[in-house]
């Protein structure tokens, strides 16, 4: 109610979860969402878009993993795996926690297998390595990886939500550069 009594252009939503379902179907009853934009976070994941079912609204543009899309060597052969060892097609979640020990193993494999926290962070440095969405590597300034993310709409396909049109972003395209880490993290 609130947000059809502010009457906005649009809309940019990042709640998730059962909050999201009742975003979603308040929103349905009341037409908060006819003739607006909405930018909404994660709704394109299947760990959200699954729950909603054919109440998904369309259109919505959303970042997601559209794992019916991806056609890319990589995330081919991480699906052929998956489903072969769950009999179920993997969550952004899947993707998330695999890439995280395969993170981890490269990182203690350079360490040379020790603990030692200065020996971890050494070998983190600059470390690249293959993921089901391509390459990434962790950048030496920050630490952050340069995981990127699938953006794309939501639609009905079949009565149940679905992401269309994606496309994935690269986080090295979108992550700060050196200059302005290094003035948000000065050395002192």
């Amino acid at each position: 109610q609130a947000v059809a009594a502010a009457n906005p252009e649009a809309i940019l939503n990042v709640t998730f979860g059962a909050d999201l379902v009742k975003l979603v179907r308040e929103g349905n009853t009341r037409g908060l969402f006819k003739g607006r934009s909405v930018v909404s976070f994660l709704t394109g994941e299947p760990e959200y878009l699954d729950p909603l079912k054919e109440e998904t609204p369309e259109g919505w543009i959303v970042t997601g993993y559209p794992w019916y899309d991806i056609k890319t060597p990589d995330h081919e052969k991480f699906l052929k795996a998956y489903q072969a060892k769950f009999n179920d097609y993997p969550r952004l979640g899947s993707i998330v926690g695999y890439q995280t020990i395969k993170a981890a193993a490269a990182i203690l494999a350079k360490a040379g297998g020790s603990s030692d926290p200065e020996k971890l962070i050494a070998a983190t440095e600059g470390l690249s390595m293959p993921s089901p969405f391509g390459e990434i590597t962790f950048r030496k300034i920050d630490h952050q990886s340069t995981l990127g993310a699938y953006v794309g709409k939501t639609a009905l396909k079949d009565g149940k939500g679905v992401m269309v049109d994606s496309v994935y972003r690269k986080g090295a395209d979108y992550l700060p550069s050196d200059a302005e880490v290094a003035k948000l993290r000065p050395k002192d």
